[in-house]
């Protein structure tokens, strides 16, 4: 990388705009899987029977004698990522030391392991949603985008999510249309709102969280997800600073997560999606 050595007007750094992690309220709020010392976990399932009229004579007076069956679902971490770089000794001083280590490595958190991992979890939400016809596929405008929003809640009502408890992330230009809708306007609360972590509001038992565009599949516009749907679990998730590395006058900074996200199969239900087209 390029070196740019120290004048009086470079003693200051001028830092990227960042975004804080956002999914943090729907990850690991149910199944919490343990991965130590293994690569694929196996989780089970329990079916269940009809139920059938009673009869009031002969030996089956409940109906005929299934065997319970049970079903599994096997989940293997997939995303191993990584980071490495070096601070010369003699580059660091002579650029006022803003090249820092330890700060540098917070940086390259801040910009970009956190901005990755949120972006993996919402796009593996999105691709099952779409995988199961779990979205809604047409476009929105200012006089729809409300309506849009309560359909995807109908979705989830008729398939028995919990009505309390969903987080709905929607971007910019979704969340302009909102603003735009009388109806919206009066049945949002903004009372409840954490702009730093992306919350704009609450609306219909939704958490609303604003969240980039780039963060979220192409044509994406908002998803509703209950909370203890998405199981993201984290192996690793180390950084660290070397100060004596042979063969390097300097520092040497590497990080390291190993993790994914999953959905329970008994849970899919809870993740809907409306797109365009």
């Amino acid at each position: 990388m390029a070196q740019n050595y120290s004048a009086a007007h470079l003693s200051e750094i001028d830092e990227r705009f960042t975004t804080e992690s956002k999914v943090a309220p729907i990850i690991n709020k149910g199944i919490r899987l343990d991965f130590n010392g293994k690569k694929s976990v196996t989780i089970y399932n329990v079916d269940v029977v009809a139920e059938v009229d009673y009869v009031r004579a002969g030996t089956n007076r409940f109906g005929t004698l299934i065997e319970l069956g049970t079903g599994e679902q096997t989940f293997t971490l997939s995303q191993d990522k990584s980071f490495t770089f070096t601070v010369d000794r003699g580059n660091l001083n002579d650029s006022q030391m803003v090249q820092e280590a330890h700060k540098a490595v917070k940086r390259q958190v801040r910009e970009v392991s956190i901005p990755n991992t949120d972006k993996y979890v919402l796009a593996t939400l999105v691709a099952y949603a779409v995988a199961n016809s779990q979205v809604d596929a047409t476009g929105i405008t200012n006089t729809t985008a409300y309506q849009k929003f309560l359909g995807l809640q109908a979705s989830m009502d008729d398939a028995e999510v919990p009505a309390d408890e969903r987080v709905t992330f929607l971007t910019p230009g979704a969340h302009n249309l909102l603003k735009r809708d009388p109806e919206f306007i009066k049945s949002c609360d903004t009372a409840y709102k954490d702009l730093k972590k992306g919350i704009i509001g609450e609306v219909d038992g939704n958490t609303l969280i604003k969240v980039p565009t780039s963060w979220v599949p192409l044509k994406t516009n908002f998803l509703t997800v209950y909370t203890k749907v998405a199981v993201v679990p984290k192996k690793f998730d180390m950084v660290r600073v070397l100060e004596e590395v042979q063969g390097i006058d300097g520092a040497v900074a590497e990080g390291r997560r190993y993790y994914d996200a999953f959905i329970p199969k008994n849970k899919a239900k809870g993740i809907w999606v409306q797109k365009e087209a």
